[in-house]
């Protein structure tokens, strides 16, 4: 900085200051509406209210801010789901919660389907780095349908001999199912058939 006199200060090559978490917000909702290969620079930019250097200086490439719009939507989108997943009581009930609470969100409304989903059909075969993200993201929710399958069996609420991690896997490969579903304009009561399928394999 230089000081021209008391009252003024001229900046020299300082880019215009801008929230990033909220240009991140924007740039992920970007990318969950169109997909990675759809979205331009100049849809970035124009989205996100700020040049094209201070895109560069604050998140790097195009692909660099995408891997982290992918972190911060798995860290943002799944932890509701989770926080049912653990709640306290039955763990049967708080599986039917999750499974319907996708219900109720590919129902309402613009249906854009999950990001992390989308990413998988269009980057992850090709993209390791968003594989990555995608398989922990999975692995996650894998584990904590994982954890109230067990909690089902240690209550009695099902079966004892149950096998609770191929169950778990079947769990999140459902709910992934139905997020297909959602964005292939199913109705809610196709999902809701599916819901009912799903919980009827754990009595």
């Amino acid at each position: 900085m230089v000081h021209m006199s008391d009252n003024s200060i001229m900046t020299i090559g300082r880019p215009t200051e801008f929230d990033r978490q909220e240009a991140l917000e924007k740039a992920m909702d970007l990318f969950w509406r169109n997909g990675y290969e759809a979205t331009g620079l100049t849809d970035l930019t124009t989205e996100m209210g700020i040049g094209r250097q201070s895109l560069y200086n604050a998140f790097g490439d195009k692909h660099s801010l995408f891997v982290e719009a992918m972190k911060h939507y798995a860290s943002q989108n799944s932890q509701p789901l989770i926080d049912m997943l653990r709640a306290p009581g039955s763990g049967v009930e708080n599986i039917r919660q999750t499974l319907e609470a996708v219900v109720s969100f590919m129902t309402k409304g613009e249906c854009r389907g999950c990001l992390l989903t989308n990413s998988i059909v269009e980057l992850a075969p090709h993209d390791e780095e968003v594989a990555e993200i995608v398989r922990s993201a999975l692995n996650r929710l894998e584990k904590e349908f994982k954890d109230a399958v067990d909690r089902a069996v240690e209550s009695g609420e099902i079966s004892a001999d149950t096998d609770t991690r191929a169950m778990a896997r079947f769990l999140n490969n459902t709910l992934h199912g139905m997020v297909v579903m959602g964005k292939a304009s199913a109705s809610k009561a196709a999902l809701k058939d599916v819901v009912k399928i799903a919980l009827s394999k754990m009595e």
